[in-house]
């Protein structure tokens, strides 16, 4: 079963009522809500402690860390005494990185983000990289994470299945740049439907503004669940 992840990239008091209507409309399904920076910067660990203390959600925070190895372990350290599911780094940051992150993450399922979807393939001219194409170099970056020990990659929906043929080991692919309505992208290059991520290997599909600024969240959630064949 693929699950849906709601980006709450909205104020705090907003992001609450979204969470409630959704947890009296969908209390049995398994949602994941996901913090970034905007919440995390207005409250802190207090977000997570109130979302885990009201709804039986699972919490993603996502702060895709990217600093020196020990400045990266203290933080995933203190993530994961938040009592948060995933967290994420970026795999950019190099093996020593992952190393320190992956020896302090405990029971927290952290992610390595591969390349952000907002990117295309002028990314590979711009880091002057040897690589041929975005999807070999998410490859090489999934590869040597998972290799390490980080529990899941974040990539994108078109680099999924291909990620998934190619590396032996289970891992979670979380897919962002889902949208119900394609021809919304906004600002991602790289966007897939609900049910084409789930059909192509995705296990969380994040989904943010196509709920978050609906006039019906609930709807809207409603409407994503049904593309994937999970209602």
């Amino acid at each position: 079963m693929a699950k849906i992840c709601i980006a709450l990239d909205i104020p705090w008091e907003k992001a609450l009522r979204i969470v409630k209507d959704l947890y009296n409309s969908f209390e049995s399904l398994p949602l994941v809500l996901k913090i970034g920076h905007k919440i995390y910067l207005e409250r802190g660990g207090n977000a997570v402690r109130e979302l885990k203390e009201k709804f039986p959600y699972e919490i993603f925070l996502d702060l895709k860390l990217h600093d020196i190895p020990s400045v990266v372990g203290l933080a995933v350290d203190k993530i994961r005494e938040l009592g948060v599911d995933y967290t994420t780094i970026h795999l950019l940051g190099g093996e020593r990185m992952i190393q320190e992150a992956v020896k302090v993450k405990g029971n927290l399922k952290l992610l390595g983000v591969t390349i952000l979807t907002s990117h295309d393939e002028s990314y590979i001219n711009f880091l002057k990289s040897s690589f041929e194409n975005i999807r070999s170099f998410a490859l090489h970056l999934a590869k040597l994470g998972i290799e390490m020990g980080v529990d899941g990659v974040v990539c994108s929906g078109e680099e999924v299945e291909f990620l998934k043929s190619n590396i032996p080991k289970d891992f979670l692919a979380v897919v962002p740049g889902i949208r119900i309505n394609k021809d919304k992208a906004q600002d991602q290059k790289r966007v897939l439907s609900p049910d084409e991520a789930k059909m192509k290997g995705a296990d969380i599909i994040v989904i943010g503004r196509e709920i978050t600024q609906s006039e019906n969240p609930v709807y809207a959630v409603e409407r994503a669940l049904k593309m994937m064949g999970e209602i």
